[in-house]
């Protein structure tokens, strides 16, 4: 029996958007290695590009993909708040306690 209270609900969208988490990193992580790697084939081993130049053309990569990481983090959050408000449930429930 399936059980449709607000809690189960959030629970379930909680655990859906942890998968959706996951497959993001993996997938994110896969594209952003190709590139950092491209990069570094192309600057270190074919010499296309000054080594100085080179050092920023990776560190450029590297800035934008933490920029893009971060926004795509902030609006699967975003979403997962939305998610559980329509259901009714409180995206961040009251605490008993610290939570570090």
């Amino acid at each position: 029996m399936t059980d449709y209270s607000t809690q189960a609900q959030v629970r379930r969208i909680s655990e859906e958007f942890a998968r959706k988490r996951s497959r993001l990193f993996v997938a994110f992580a896969c594209i952003e290695g190709a590139m950092l790697a491209g990069a570094v084939i192309v600057v270190y081993v074919l010499k296309l590009v000054d080594p100085d130049v080179g050092v920023w053309i990776l560190v450029a990569l590297a800035l934008i993909g933490s920029l893009v990481l971060s926004t795509m983090i902030i609006r699967q959050i975003k979403a997962q708040q939305q998610a559980i408000r329509d259901v009714g449930g409180t995206p961040f429930p009251g605490s008993t306690g610290p939570t570090f």
